[in-house]
């Protein structure tokens, strides 16, 4: 076993000692209860692996581990804890414990990690996969695979996926993140057609502020490690990841951040698949888009997201709802599981609102309607109100959507384009209609008999 943590954050930790490597018989011996406790502790991992630990575990070595990931802040009574498998796939760990909500969760692997590691090498990896640089045969005779991240060169180009959005000059909304006292910049722009190599491929602005990639800087490398080139910011050449310092000024860290986070929504758009040549591309609607839906993206992340409750490259923690909110007052349970089974999983809960924050269109439904059920979009999900109402801002869609009614298991097909247009109202006994950007239903809503969900449009 071995701890890591940022320098200086690990205080009163007992159990283990920071960047020292024990054997597991050794841990037990000397702390029977098997109990590792802290005050605090930043940006830390525990790796279990096969063999002594260096002070930098290396996902291309041929040492077989794995790890999870926390966070205690001083003061803060929350930790943030996941699993992580963006830097390899490796020995699996699970998770258990209780949220902030005082809700148990589990975190785990849905397919046993041997499964998991042989779909991959197919499905993911430049084949012949046996003969791959990230296809790797551990020491101990166990085979990892190493990430994108780490190897992106293994794995297949974006260039057709970039090349497909560039040739229609798809359209990009991306919103970036709140700076201190400050509001979220919205960058539009997008695909501009260019080839040329030195030529800007990406263009948006907001305001005064502008973000130009070219095509040299907006490569399958880029995307795969999320980072490690350079972007232009208002017309300087900048590192895609700008490091933020304590002693920066308020500006220059708001700008930062504003670059940063911009480029991390753009990145998450490509290796989720979220980017279609003629859509609406908004960023504000990844969280309720479906990752990997239409082919496009990261395959190695894919197989993890459907597999497991880890993530599998450098932002997916950010939406793909893998990192948890851990209650510090109730023990948290690190397995080390077996190759060849199953442990820990769990299935997201989809019987919580998740709602757009931000667009232009708009629903609504009066009360007494609860009998629809919930509604879905894609991974947006409405419940009802305790008076049986409905509402919310709709995802912004360019192409035929389906609008899933789940009390009575039947759907229609909507686009917000022009003003709205929906397919299928005549199903309802009391039909909707647009009016300024919102679908309108009346109350006590019904669903009529013995009608079936309409077909998707061909047009």
């Amino acid at each position: 076993m071995y701890l890591t943590a940022k320098a200086g954050t690990a205080i009163n930790v007992t159990g283990l000692k920071v960047g020292v490597s024990i054997k597991l018989s050794d841990f037990t011996k000397n702390n029977p209860s098997m109990e590792l406790k802290m005050t605090s502790i930043v940006g830390a991992r525990l790796y279990v692996g096969y063999g002594e630990f260096p002070s930098s575990p290396d996902p291309l070595g041929k040492q077989y581990y794995g790890w999870i990931e926390f966070t205690k802040k001083h003061g803060e009574n929350i930790v943030w804890v996941n699993l992580s498998n963006v830097d390899m796939i490796g020995l699996p760990l699970a998770l258990a414990g209780t949220d902030n909500t005082n809700r148990p969760f589990t975190l785990g692997y849905k397919k046993s990690i041997n499964t998991i590691i042989s779909d991959i090498a197919k499905n993911a990896l430049k084949q012949p996969y046996k003969t791959n640089a990230a296809y790797i045969k551990c020491d101990s005779g166990h085979i990892k695979i190493a990430g994108p991240n780490k190897s992106p060169e293994s794995y297949p180009s974006y260039r057709s996926y970039i090349n497909s959005l560039n040739k229609t000059k798809a359209r990009l909304v991306i919103t970036s993140d709140t700076p201190k006292n400050g509001s979220a910049e919205l960058f539009t722009g997008g695909f501009t057609g260019i080839t040329g190599k030195k030529e800007a491929i990406i263009s948006l602005k907001s305001g005064s502020n502008t973000i130009v990639l070219k095509n040299d800087q907006f490569n399958s490398k880029t995307c795969y490690e999320c980072g490690g080139g350079t972007l232009i910011y208002n017309g300087h050449i900048v590192e895609q990841n700008q490091l933020i310092k304590k002693n920066d000024p308020q500006k220059i860290k708001d700008n930062k951040m504003l670059s940063n986070s911009t480029f991390r929504n753009i990145l998450i758009g490509i290796n989720e698949g979220y980017f279609t040549p003629n859509g609406s591309n908004r960023s504000s609607d990844f969280g309720g888009l479906i990752p990997f839906a239409k082919g496009n993206g990261n395959k190695y992340a894919q197989a993890l997201h459907e597999t497991s409750n880890s993530y599998g490259f450098p932002y997916a923690d950010s939406n793909l709802k893998t990192l948890i909110m851990a209650s510090p007052d109730d023990m948290l349970t690190m397995t080390i599981c077996k190759d060849y089974e199953a442990k820990g999983y769990q299935k997201p809960d989809e019987n919580t609102a998740n709602i757009p924050r931000s667009g232009d269109y708009s629903f609504g439904i009066g009360e007494h309607s609860q009998h629809l059920g919930m509604i879905k979009i894609g991974g947006w999900r409405y419940p009802t109100t305790p008076k049986g109402a409905y509402g919310g801002i709709l995802p912004t869609v360019s192409e035929w959507t389906k609008m899933e009614f789940t009390g009575p298991g039947k759907h229609i097909w909507f686009k917000t384009t022009g003003t709205g247009e929906i397919h299928g109202k005549e199903c309802f006994k009391s039909e909707p209609s647009w009016v300024k950007k919102k679908l309108t239903w009346g109350a006590d809503i019904k669903w009529k008999d013995g009608a079936s969900s309409p077909d998707k449009p061909t047009s």
